[in-house]
């Protein structure tokens, strides 16, 4: 079995982030820590009901502070270090620390210190709630951007929690997930947003789709591989999933291949694949085994005129099944009125279904519907779903799509034709379809 998509995309995702630099993260860090300290120097009776800093590291503090408001990032730093030192730090004390340290480290340049301090700060108690969110889409962005994507895997869920609602990190998350090797959270994550997408009325991008797809046959989840690679198929119309797609549909168990190989072959050419000449030989050659000489003939003459044909180490082969098909096509040509006869005549309604297929491979579909109508009310066919099936396809030619999407809706069978008529409507539905 196939499993390579055939388009596949890459997780990358630093080339479609917005970025978040250094100076912006000192900007945000930097907001809450001038007022630490000047608080409580101007409020002590406000400051004995809450959090405040002892005696002991106020003094060195203020001078980190001073330093920070000075540029002097390095020497700011020096003083936290030193504070961290003081002994019998508190919780509260550390969180200034890492206020300061993370808006020092930030005007440094150095990340490594910056994340480390924000993901400190982020995680306490004494973190004003409204300051929550951005500092933790700050983090996100940074170590999205520094490759530290399990960070901002963890992160994300904590960011919505906090009311994050960036679309951009959203449908950054199951990417991430991705790269992490968090496979089924993707496959569970992409999927909501082509649900988002459909629910809203919009047909899902093919990069959702094409990601959704990747995760899927990374998991192995061959059915929402398949599913997905249908979506693509139909809202794209591109060759490439189309011909994957109804190569997998035609591996699947229980499908009866070579009874219907001659409609895989209708099927593809519908949809604009174009065969090689092995396939276009094989087409004509079924077609005129089963009595269909005209189709045969048709599918050769075009072979022949297109070059496809004729070129190769069966080309002898071709040429002569061609004067054949062509001899053949002549007499059914010629012989078409008594068939009618015979098929109105007929017991039940397989031979009328034939003609039907005989008189559109002719290029006459209008007489050849008419035909078919009368097998079904005859009834008795002995492969039901296969009528249906071809009743749909004459339909399709004759430019009544509305009615061949209703005799494909009919087709139950699990040998295949169901599946096939599947695709058949896939097809008629297609935004892409010309």
């Amino acid at each position: 079995m196939t499993t390579r998509l055939p388009i596949c995309f890459t997780t990358q995702p630093r080339r479609t982030l917005r970025a978040i630099t250094l100076a912006t993260l000192t900007v945000l860090a930097a907001a809450g820590t001038a007022p630490v300290l000047a608080q409580q120097a101007a409020a002590p009776a406000a400051a004995a009901s809450a959090p405040s800093v002892r005696a002991e590291t106020a003094k060195p503090l203020q001078e980190a502070q001073e330093a920070l408001k000075a540029g002097k990032h390095q020497e700011a730093l020096d003083k936290l270090t030193a504070v961290e030192a003081i002994a019998g730090i508190t919780p509260y004390e550390r969180y200034v620390v890492g206020r300061f340290r993370l808006a020092a480290a930030s005007g440094k340049g150095d990340t490594a210190q910056a994340m480390a301090a924000l993901q400190g700060v982020i995680d306490t108690e004494f973190l004003p709630e409204a300051e929550r969110r951005p500092l933790n889409e700050a983090l996100i962005r940074l170590a999205v951007q520094h490759k530290q994507y399990a960070v901002a895997v963890q992160r994300y869920p904590v960011y919505v929690a906090a009311g994050g609602n960036s679309t951009e990190l959203r449908e950054l998350y199951p990417r991430l997930l991705a790269e992490t090797g968090d496979q089924a959270g993707a496959v569970r994550e992409f999927a909501a947003l082509v649900k988002a997408e459909e629910a809203a009325n919009r047909v899902p991008g093919e990069v959702l789709l094409s990601r959704l797809a990747v995760a899927q046959n990374t998991l192995k989840d061959d059915a929402g591989y398949l599913d997905t690679l249908a979506k693509l198929a139909g809202t794209t119309g591109k060759s490439d999933y189309w011909n994957e797609l109804i190569a997998r549909t035609a591996q699947r168990n229980g499908f009866a291949d070579e009874r219907l190989r001659l409609d895989l072959y209708r099927l593809k050419q519908a949809v604009g694949l174009s065969l090689p000449a092995g396939e276009v030989g094989d087409m004509a050659y079924r077609a005129s085994q089963i009595g269909l000489p005209s189709e045969a003939q048709k599918l050769l003459d075009d072979g022949f005129n297109s070059g496809v044909l004729g070129k190769d180490a069966n080309a002898a082969a071709d040429r002569k099944l061609r004067e054949a098909v062509t001899k053949a096509a002549a007499n059914d040509r010629a012989s078409l009125n008594d068939a009618e006869t015979a098929a109105r005549n007929a017991k039940d309604g397989n031979v009328p279904f034939a003609l039907g297929m005989a008189l559109s491979g002719a290029g006459q579909h209008d007489k050849a519907l008419a035909v078919m109508a009368v097998g079904q009310a005859k009834g008795g066919l002995r492969q039901p779903d296969d009528a249906l099936l071809h009743l749909g396809v004459v339909q399709v030619r004759a430019g009544k799509v509305a009615d061949a999407l209703g005799t494909f809706a009919q087709v139950k069978g699990s040998d295949g034709t169901a599946d096939l008529a599947r695709l058949w409507t896939l097809y008629l539905k297609s935004p892409a379809r010309k």
